[in-house]
């Protein structure tokens, strides 16, 4: 009877702290960017998705996140835009309770030809998106717990066109003070 009640007071406690969330990812923004193709003279544009990861554990992990948006033309998925890695590092919450420590995320879609960015924002402000892990390890490559929280931001996603990035630039060259 004994070695039952510890059994059901360890589980317990197994599950209550698998509640707790120790990822957090959140949608931000959609920008736009333009570029030529290789192959012509074309101006092309993609979209970049900003996502604000948060490390809640005390220690750092390398995590691999792919999100899936789905609309009107089917699924749409966005790896991390980086430097041909699957995976960015997280750095490790130091100040124990709390917050965490908050980094900033693109990610870029795999499609050849890409989504309108307005449709991408709006079918992340209907929320229709899944986030998956294809990597979640400490940095010795052991595996790592990793209950993810997922959410758009507060204000929703903000939709950033090239057009309005290019003006937004000029107007700030512009009133900058030429040096010699």
């Amino acid at each position: 009877m004994k070695n039952t009640w510890i059994t059901a007071l360890i589980l317990s406690v197994v599950a209550l702290s698998g509640c707790d969330k120790d990822l957090s990812f959140q949608l931000d923004a959609v920008s736009e960017s333009e570029f030529s193709s290789q192959d012509s003279e074309d101006v092309l544009f993609t979209c970049y998705l900003r996502v604000y990861a948060t490390n809640h554990l005390k220690y750092g992990v390398k995590v691999g996140p792919q999100i899936t948006v789905f609309t009107d033309s089917g699924a749409h998925r966005f790896r991390i835009d980086s430097w041909g890695d699957d995976w960015e590092y997280l750095i490790a919450n130091d100040e124990g309770e709390g917050e965490g420590n908050r980094q900033r995320l693109y990610f870029r879609e795999e499609n050849e030809h890409p989504m309108s960015c307005a449709k991408l924002a709006q079918a992340i402000d209907k929320k229709a998106f899944t986030l998956e892990l294809n990597r979640c390890e400490k940095v010795d490559q052991s595996p790592a717990s990793c209950n993810v929280a997922l959410e758009v931001a507060s204000d929703g996603v903000e939709l950033h066109n090239a057009q309005e990035r290019s003006q937004q630039a000029n107007q700030v060259s512009s009133h900058s003070p030429v040096r010699s």
